[in-house]
């Protein structure tokens, strides 16, 4: 007995020793599958026009007001004019952008092309700007929506919510918009019913789950699609179609029911533009948004991180997009989160408050330079407030009137550094900028200013950008990789 005692004693440590590690192994696990941002709490407001400051970022919201004083508020504070009025959000779910755009630089197919005219010559006649708009994995459904609406990245517990999908509270564009006193239309995907259960005006949703029917389920949009564009009675419409996803999960890219479908899709396309072009009233000024949450594999697939699954389409369609000259099959490329912030000031509402995001220019072109400079201190300031509260030390007041003058290749390798020095140059052509105006003309110095003052926003908003979404975007890149989660995202 004696004996037995020192091995029991042992097994029984072996045995803590070996639980502990599994404890450890699995908190680690979840750590990393799981990851918990630091996230500003409540909506962004009339502090969204305000240079941020050093002090703790709070999550108390201002005195409510009704929307037609929030909306004329806004635009006070703005100081850029609302580029329009209404917005149609057209989504083709599991759309791939190289449908439409081609990839690396070359048009896409000939199948394509001919099954998609009308939005082809919108393209090929330059009024209308496409963009490969990387989506973050998870590749579903439900995070790209949230995304698409917030500019935050979620995670892979999204996947799981996919299925029994909650109500969004975090701080996103329908909820700004609801705010100002827009009333909102959707048709389609109920997801995006269960994800704003009280903003919609009027709905009627869709199943999203049983993917053999690709005929019913887009049906029940478009039957709604005439009646909905002759009404006066909103201001945003989304549509939400999948019946190319169901395409896809049934037979792959190459589907005898592909070239249909994305033929049906155009001439939805085409309705809906020559609905809003044949309004006389210059003041409804409605943008189309064409947009997919996701792509798909060659085998119709998705949920993972490969070229084919996160490349999804932004293709806008309205007036501040139209140029003289374009070359529509050149690969521009943007991450899906900077749809937030586009739209946003499009539309003169303050950008959500966890926006990782970054807007088009080209989505600006009607605006002055001093109003474009403006959009892009707006979305600087958005971004300070955001990096101040994941990285505390960081103060943005510490960054104004650096003397330093680096090239971007040449900074200093801290983050904080390069990110101050960045932002301190951003201000300071602003400032020039504002103080070269001339009451009668521009002068081409202040012409100059702007410009460098345009480069250097934008220089700092890509570098935030990437300082903000690498750790996440790698983070699940590196999960999705390791993992074989194909089998449990075939469906969704």
């Amino acid at each position: 007995m004696g004996a037995a005692s020192p091995c029991c004693a042992a097994l029984a440590g072996w045995t803590v020793a070996a639980v502990l590690l599994q404890v450890a192994g699995l908190s680690l696990f979840l750590y990393g599958f799981f990851p918990v941002k630091p996230t500003l709490p409540g909506f962004s407001g009339a502090e969204s026009y305000r240079a941020p400051s050093c002090a703790p970022v709070g999550g108390g919201e201002e005195p409510a007001l009704p929307p037609d004083q929030l909306r004329s508020l806004y635009r006070e504070l703005s100081e850029v004019p609302r580029v329009y009025d209404r917005l149609v959000l057209m989504v083709i779910d599991g759309l791939p952008a190289e449908f439409v755009l081609g990839r690396g630089g070359k048009p896409p197919s000939k199948e394509m092309m001919e099954a998609m005219p009308y939005t082809q010559s919108l393209l090929a006649g330059c009024r209308a700007v496409g963009y490969h708009a990387k989506a973050a994995p998870p590749t579903v459904t439900m995070p790209r929506l949230k995304s698409m609406v917030s500019g935050a990245i979620g995670g892979f517990l999204d996947v799981a919510l996919n299925f029994n999908t909650q109500a969004f509270l975090d701080d996103n564009l329908l909820d700004q918009l609801h705010r100002i006193g827009y009333k909102l239309v959707m048709l389609g995907d109920e997801t995006w019913i269960k994800l704003f259960p009280t903003l919609f005006h009027r709905q009627d949703g869709v199943s999203s789950f049983y993917v053999k029917d690709t005929v019913e389920v887009d049906f029940n949009v478009s039957r709604h699609l005439d009646s909905e564009l002759a009404a006066k009675d909103w201001d945003a419409l989304v549509l939400h179609y999948l019946g190319l996803d169901h395409v896809g999960h049934i037979g792959g890219r190459q589907s005898v029911l592909m070239a249909p479908k994305l033929k049906e899709m155009d001439d939805v396309i085409r309705r809906i533009h020559a609905a809003v072009t044949s309004l006389h009233d210059n003041s409804e000024r409605t943008l189309l948004v064409v947009v997919s949450d996701h792509g798909m594999t060659e085998v119709g697939n998705h949920g993972g991180s490969s070229y084919e699954e996160t490349d999804s389409l932004a293709l806008f369609i309205g007036h501040s997009v139209k140029n003289s000259y374009c070359s529509p099959y050149d690969q521009k490329e943007t991450l899906q989160v900077d749809l937030t912030p586009t739209l946003a000031l499009l539309f003169g509402i303050p950008i959500p408050k966890n926006n990782i995001g970054v807007l088009l220019p080209e989505l600006f072109n009607s605006l002055s330079d001093d109003q474009k400079l403006r959009t892009l201190e707006l979305n600087s300031w958005q971004i300070l407030r955001l990096l101040q509260e994941q990285k505390p030390a960081f103060c943005s007041e510490n960054c104004v009137n650096l003397k330093d003058d680096f090239r971007v290749d040449m900074l200093p390798e801290s983050i904080d550094k390069k990110l101050c020095h960045l932002l301190s140059k951003a201000f300071a052509s602003h400032r020039s900028s504002l103080l070269h105006q001339d009451s009668d003309f521009r002068s081409v110095e202040a012409t100059g200013h702007s410009r460098t003052a345009l480069d250097a926003y934008s220089d700092f908003l890509r570098y935030a950008k990437t300082t903000l979404c690498t750790c996440v975007c790698n983070l699940l890149d590196d999960y999705f990789m390791f993992f074989s989660c194909r089998h449990y995202l075939l469906r969704i």
